[in-house]
């Protein structure tokens, strides 16, 4: 089949895709150079000499749906509505406006999940009264990931599309989970990271995940609440789920209504097709099970940020050495975009993690000399 994936970075479902045997189109800002042998490779920037915007990504993509059997839309979906309407609905692949709006709805969340265990923060929408003391943040639903989160300066109304949201204390973690618009198989969690110093991330930006984080209590709560959220959203396909564990309990932070980045590690841990399972999600079709992660087998990644402009070199041996989302030789990265991702093997989470965190060290030591 002919697929077109379209995305801010579409690298790691290409391949996945590729392996699942599909003929690819892939559509995004980079065009990494570890991209799938095979595949059609555009890259929003270099090739077709566009702005890197989601507005120019939908447009670009408008023009080469046509012929496809089936279109993928992942990261940057819930944030542009051109990329919704993208093809006809039989080559939809992917949530539909509904179900994003839905989901992305903190309010609308409330009562489907009141019971389940899962909590809700408390937030202040524009044009409601200011909160008079607390720690809050800044979220601009126009991004994901963590971008475009401040810490509330205490005088400030949210603007459009913003909201107020108080600060929960606790660990980050994040759930994969399969939707076909009726039930959800959780595929699993991780313990999430943003804003790593080691890794220069900026301030609340996503910069990793390391999985499985095993947790038979917490799992089933999730199970729960995700079947209750599917059941009334019409959720389909990959999604995913970020949340903190604080003191009360774990606190929904998002949903992100397309195949979120931790899907590359349960292929690894699992042995699973992403790509394949995500078509059956769409076409409604739920595996009546999922395998179980081998034990003490854990599998991290970790997204290293430019600490300042910086020019690419030879690029070419990055794969072999567990890197991924490589840029090309010579390719220009500005002060706070993605480098690359480092990608680690390890028996526990915290092996995993500190391996990324060495290797991201390595890395710019090589940079800087």
């Amino acid at each position: 089949m002919k697929v077109l994936l379209v995305g801010i970075s579409t690298r790691a479902l290409a391949q996945s895709a590729v392996r699942a045997g599909a003929e690819v189109i892939s559509l995004d800002f980079f065009g990494d150079q570890d991209q799938p042998p095979g595949a059609q490779v555009l890259a929003l920037g270099r090739d077709l000499q566009r702005p890197l915007t989601l507005a120019a990504l939908a447009a670009e993509a408008a023009q080469r749906a046509g012929d496809c059997e089936a279109i993928l839309v992942e990261s940057g979906l819930e944030n542009e509505p051109a990329l919704l309407e993208l093809g006809r609905p039989h080559q939809r692949m992917f949530n539909p406006a509904r179900a994003v709006q839905w989901v992305r709805d903190l309010r609308r969340l409330g009562p489907v999940l009141a019971g389940s265990g899962l909590l809700l923060p408390e937030i202040v929408t524009p044009g409601e009264a200011l909160p008079r003391s607390g720690e809050w943040l800044v979220k601009d639903g126009r991004h994901s990931g963590g971008q475009g989160v401040q810490r509330w300066n205490g005088r400030d109304a949210p603007g459009e599309a913003q909201l107020l949201e108080r600060f929960v204390p606790g660990e980050l973690y994040s759930a994969c989970f399969l939707a076909n618009g009726e039930r959800a198989r959780l595929l699993g969690m991780t313990r999430q990271y943003a804003g790593v110093e080691a890794l220069a991330a900026p301030a609340f930006a996503w910069c990793g995940n390391v999985a499985p984080l095993i947790d038979a209590d917490l799992e089933r709560l999730l199970g729960g609440a995700l079947e209750q959220v599917v059941r009334s959203s019409g959720l389909v396909g990959l999604n995913g789920l970020d949340f903190i564990l604080g003191p009360g309990g774990p606190v929904l932070l998002e949903i992100n209504p397309r195949p979120p980045a931790s899907f590359e590690l349960f292929e690894r841990l699992l042995g699973i097709n992403a790509f394949q399972l995500h078509l059956d999600g769409c076409r409604g079709r739920l595996p009546s099970h999922l395998p179980r992660p081998f034990q003490g087998r854990v599998w991290a990644r970790g997204i290293l940020y430019a600490r300042e402009d910086w020019q690419a070199g030879d690029t070419s041996l990055w794969a072999a050495q567990g890197l991924a989302d490589i840029p090309h030789p010579g390719e220009r990265i500005p002060a706070g975009a993605p480098v690359c991702s480092i990608l680690s093997r390890a028996g526990d989470l915290a092996s995993g993690w500190q391996a990324v965190l060495e290797r991201a060290r390595s890395l710019e030591q090589g940079q800087a000399g």
